[in-house]
């Protein structure tokens, strides 16, 4: 069995594109390693807090798509705004949301994506989840963490493979359809691949009162491709590109239910002609639908000089995401609804020197440039009407220019004590172009856009120190601090004429997180425990908001502003081990205390409450055993402690617990497999918490939810 499967402590890795290819997986974890910083580095040795899933792990647990990767990593939380929104990626109580720029950065196959979805993924070769700043290398986007996917690259043997399955759920069902062909296209020189996916399911959440006919369904194509030249002993070029295209008719991105079903029930039923809401299903009359259409394109190229490794990368990536259906009475009385088009267009260019991997001391250095344009229009439907009724307001339009000049460096100190000291120059560019204009909310009133063409420039410099020292061979303690960032920027926001002040801009975010850590090799290398505590605090937060009137009201589309602080510490310990050869077993525990040093916002003072979105505590374990011929079996349990869905901490999520099974026959051409998700159908909201749109608060909270149970098989050949 492939021990690239565990989980473990890795380092900073550099992406996907421009990256030598990876060896083929170890067979013991002495020689399990990384691509750190451009140089490969054993996970025992890596001074930082990381989770790593290899390709097997991958497989054994599914994992297709960017949402499946929070379950394996403690302290780490994806919060989704809906099935097919947005996903927000929460790491050490450093909570991401909504309008606020991910503090997380997610790389696929090297090319950054600043606001994911829940993006499919081709063959998944490894996974790395890095908590903690990671700006040296990164930059302002990776304030808590960094994600890190890189998908299989094609090689000189030809193989191909074509899976099958269908799964049902409490409310509907669904099918997906997968395929892959790789192999060479001019011998060695040049190899490409090619992986297809087709998805067409009902949606988990279903609207008992939809006015269009559609109760929610979720169509997905995805097509994902990678070519590899080798043009010499020193010289390759990769390329990747994606197509992902999603079409939901019936679905508002972002749906919302209500939390206490009773009391929805009691005061709203007359609008809802007696029908009751239930634990996965809507009430609304807005006409719903959710398109969005993703392009990526991404190139590296890697040259080893004597003295040095050149890497170049580039890519573009462009989504027109349009949803409308966000009815503001979550009721089926024809009131009022929203939507929104946004279109996106995302340039990132860099090129790095690092060191050769015999050189004593290990260093990199590199350029950054980043380029980013939003365009977004609101729209609204006041009574009842179709899709095509939707009026526009107009359309606001916002950029981003950053650039960033990058070095670190690795300085043995001893034989057994290394430092690791970096630092990053990073300039950031913001502007908005907003049009006078209305949008007419019929009885919220209307809300006026003001003309304004603003621009400003943020600077900050990061740096990241931390010293490691190996005990033993199988010992190794750790300590760093590191330094992030977040731009301040522009609200691209509408509000009644009653408002007063400036809320069209916020300011940069500060964070300070300082960590010790160790790793612990056990079973005679069989086995490894990795452990950190942190504490971390952060000025200038940016929050979410809305401004709300005197009856619960809303008075402002959503805007983000910067006078809080936070401070959050915690720890968390990973186990991963392979006991016996058919037996592989992962556990882990993360605890985080996340608290608002300082938050006024209107009349409400919030200084001393949780942070929302962060759980108290989160714990996984999960097994795979293999104990005879081609029987395969894998259980998981999840768990997640009581979560705040608001700032104000009066809308909570219990804590909750989540068990997944598998069953499945494996041989060398056929695998089949018989799987349940959340076996014990638990309620788990996902969202942060938001009042009623059009009555304001009515003693209820209404959020977001994750998936039902899930019974499915699926069937895969290999060639």
């Amino acid at each position: 069995m492939n021990r690239a499967a565990w989980i473990g402590m890795a380092a900073m890795s550099v992406g996907g594109l421009a990256t030598p290819a990876l060896a083929e997986e170890p067979t013991d974890i002495d020689a399990l390693v990384v691509t750190a910083a451009r140089r490969d580095q054993a996970l025992i040795d890596a001074p930082v807090a990381a989770t790593v899933l290899g390709a097997q792990f991958a497989e054994d647990a599914r994992i297709q798509s960017l949402r499946r990767i929070d379950d394996y990593a403690p302290n780490v939380q994806f919060n989704q705004i809906g099935q097919v929104g947005g996903t927000y990626i929460s790491i050490r109580g450093i909570e991401s949301n909504p309008f606020v720029v991910n503090r997380a950065a997610v790389y696929i196959d090297g090319v950054p994506f600043r606001q994911p979805s829940d993006q499919a993924l081709g063959d998944v070769r490894q996974i790395e989840v890095l908590r903690g700043p990671q700006g040296t290398l990164y930059g302002a986007n990776s304030e808590s963490g960094l994600i890190l996917v890189q998908t299989r690259a094609p090689s000189d043997a030809f193989e191909a493979q074509a899976s099958a399955g269908a799964y049902g759920f409490g409310e509907g069902q669904g099918y997906d359809l997968r395929a892959r062909v790789a192999g060479p296209l001019a011998g060695a020189t040049l190899t490409g691949a090619l992986t297809l996916d087709y998805e067409k399911a009902d949606s988990f959440v279903r609207n008992l009162a939809s006015s269009i006919g559609e109760p929610g369904e979720i169509e997905t194509a995805f097509a994902h491709g990678r070519l590899r030249w080798i043009a010499g002993d020193r010289t390759e070029l990769d390329a990747m590109g994606y197509v992902a295209l999603q079409r939901a008719p019936g679905l508002y991105e972002q749906e919302f239910l209500p939390m206490d079903r009773a009391r929805y029930d009691q005061l709203y039923g007359g609008f809802n002609g007696g029908r009751k809401a239930g634990d996965h299903t809507l009430i609304h009359d807005a006409p719903k639908r959710s398109d969005k259409d993703e392009h990526v394109l991404g190139v590296g190229l890697t040259h080893r000089f004597d003295g040095a490794t050149l890497s170049l990368a580039g890519s573009w990536r462009d989504v027109d995401d349009r949803s409308f259906g966000t009815d503001l009475d979550l009721t089926a009385m024809p009131g009022a609804a929203g939507g929104h088009d946004v279109e996106e267009t995302h340039w990132n260019w860099e090129v790095r020197l690092v060191a050769p991997s015999d050189a004593r001391v290990q260093w990199v250095v590199g350029l950054n440039h980043y380029r980013g344009e939003q365009s977004k229009a609101l729209s609204s439907l006041i009574g009842p009407g179709k899709l095509s009724d939707y009026a526009w307001a107009p359309k606001q339009e916002a950029g981003s220019r950053d650039y960033a000049l990058f070095g670190q460096a690795v300085l043995p100190l001893s034989p057994t004590i290394n430092l690791t000291a970096g630092v990053r120059y990073e300039r950031a560019e913001r502007d908005k172009v907003q049009q006078a204009g209305v949008l007419d909310l019929g009885p919220l009133g209307r809300f006026v856009f003001q003309a304004e063409a603003l621009d400003e420039v943020f600077a900050e410099v990061l740096p990241r120190v931390s010293l490691d020292w190996a005990l033993s061979g199988d010992l190794r303690l750790y300590a760093s601090v590191a330094k992030g960032w977040v731009p301040g920027g522009f609200n691209l926001a509408a509000s009644a004429t009653s408002v007063v002040g400036d809320y069209s801009r916020y300011d940069a975010e500060t964070l300070w997180t300082y960590e010790i850590g160790a790793k612990h090799r056990l079973l005679g290398g069989r086995a490894l425990v990795s452990a950190a505590l942190f504490y971390t605090t952060v000025d200038n937060w940016q929050e979410i908001n809305v401004i709300y009137g005197p009856n619960g009201q809303p008075l402002s589309t959503t805007l983000v502003t910067s006078s809080a602080a936070i401070t959050s510490r915690g720890f968390e310990i990973e186990f991963a081990g392979k006991p016996r050869d058919d037996l592989d077993l992962t556990a882990s525990l993360g605890w985080v205390e996340a608290e608002y040093d300082r938050y006024v916002f209107g009349l409400e003072d919030l200084s001393g409450r949780r942070v929302k979105l962060t759980p108290e505590w989160d714990a996984s374990a999960t097994a795979s055993w293999r104990p005879w011929r081609g029987l395969f079996l894998r259980g998981e349990i999840n768990g997640a402690g009581e979560t705040m869905l608001n700032a104000q901490n009066t809308a909570r999520q219990e804590a909750v617990w989540r068990l997944n099974a598998q069953i499945g026959w494996e041989t060398e051409a056929w695998t089949a497999r018989l799987y349940v998700d959340n076996l014990t159908d638990e309620t788990v909201f996902v969202t942060s918490a938001y009042a009623n749109s059009l009555f304001g608060y009515d003693g209820l909270w209404y959020a977001g939810v994750d998936a039902p149970r899930v019974v499915g098989v699926e069937l895969t050949r290999r060639w």
